[in-house]
């Protein structure tokens, strides 16, 4: 598993830092969280390829994380090789491009989508799903009946509702999760958090991944050299060998391993109601928009600061924490290209004179999360998730 961070920039994409934008590549595929302005030109920058992608997440509908989408789909679909059957005129799509994109996010993503592309006049040669999330007592709207008559006239509509999941350590008594995808040997979560409109973070729980082969164990005991019978073993299975030796695998075959679980929230002043299912998580991505001196601006406009993101990752009990979705303020450690007197300036916030860059974020994080690894994912950080021992 890789995290590919393609824009970790709050509100607008600038010449140094994009818009907001993740990436997750597993078992050949890529996951998209988020599509801000420029996302596919970050993508072409990256070594990700676009036919990978699979599976679109959008976090809210703000403009910073979605303005990026439509232009997206319409590029994957021209990237796509169209075969005219000279017989029945039908098209078929290259077979190392997906045959289909599946997005998920919250209510109003496929009005956004779909009316984009028709005032566009833009049509996608590939078929895609879009699936809404509906919003529960947690995102603070409640759909009249109304509302419901016309989500449910369209019979092409799909929608997720959230289930409550009973937790008394939780301070209502429980929380609203929605279970996405069950898809590529893993389980997709989402869960409420608190920003200005409906916004949601994902859960990634990778399935249970079979025990380590002991091979020398095999060569020790019975003589045999790794054969086709070894994948057998690896699947659970019991072998008899033309010799009439038995073979079975719970004496090669160690105990199955526990998937990894990622974590990827969106824009938020609160993610307490993730805590339950992100306990003990591989990753925690959550946003540091801005410093802790800024907290109550940061609150106020639904965004967090270092601290509030190692809070979490504390209660979670995460192995790591990547921070990301910087204030355009906080200018990149490393910036790429030439730094001259004038760009220098305009990579500064400005509303201030001062150079601050995301090493005073990181600071700040790491003095509240000292236990475990904290990172800056500045535009490109990649982060390998290694296969559990």
């Amino acid at each position: 598993m890789e995290l590919v961070f393609l824009g970790t920039g709050s509100n607008n994409p600038t010449p140094h830092r994009g818009a907001s934008s993740l990436a997750l590549r597993q078992n050949g595929l890529v996951y998209l969280f988020d599509c801000g302005e420029g996302t596919q030109i970050q993508l072409m920058k990256s070594n990700l390829k676009f036919g990978r992608i699979t599976k679109i997440f959008i976090t809210h509908l703000h403009g910073d994380h979605l303005f990026g989408l439509s232009g997206l789909l319409c590029s994957l679909s021209s990237g796509m090789t169209k075969n005219q059957h000279e017989n029945d005129g039908t098209e078929t799509e290259s077979q190392d491009v997906a045959p289909s994109v599946i997005l998920y996010g919250p209510l109003g993503l496929r009005k956004y989508v779909e009316t984009t592309l028709s005032l566009s006049s833009s049509k996608l040669v590939f078929k895609y799903d879009i699936y809404e999330l509906i919003p529960n007592p947690d995102d603070g709207i409640i759909l009249s009946q109304d509302d419901t008559d016309v989500l449910f006239k369209d019979s092409q509509t799909k929608t997720v509702s959230a289930e409550f999941i009973s937790d008394p350590s939780h301070e209502k008594g429980g929380y609203y999760q929605y279970h996405l995808s069950t898809d590529d040997n893993c389980n997709v979560y989402a869960v409420s958090i608190k920003h200005r409109l409906p916004t949601y973070g994902f859960i990634i729980i990778e399935n249970n991944l079979p025990g380590k082969f002991d091979i020398q164990k095999l060569q020790k005991e019975h003589g045999l050299k790794p054969g086709p019978f070894c994948s057998k073993l690896k699947a659970g299975e019991q072998v008899t060998l033309e010799s009439g030796l038995v073979l079975k695998p719970e004496e090669f075959v160690g105990p199955s391993r526990t998937g990894r679980k990622i974590v990827i929230l969106g824009d938020c002043s609160n993610a307490m109601n993730i805590i339950p299912l992100a306990m003990n998580c591989d990753i925690l991505v959550h946003e540091a928009t801005h410093d802790d001196t800024l907290k109550e601006k940061a609150i106020e406009f639904g965004h967090s600061t270092p601290s509030m993101a190692a809070d979490v990752a504390e209660k979670c009990n995460a192995k790591c924490l990547l921070l990301n979705h910087f204030s355009q303020r906080y200018r990149p450690v490393k910036q790429e290209g030439k730094l001259d007197s004038t760009n220098a300036k305009k990579a500064k916030n400005e509303d201030t004179e001062d150079d601050i860059t995301t090493d005073l974020l990181l600071s700040q994080a790491k003095q509240c999360y000292p236990s475990r690894p904290v990172f800056i994912a500045e535009d490109f950080f990649t982060y390998t998730l290694q296969l559990p021992k």
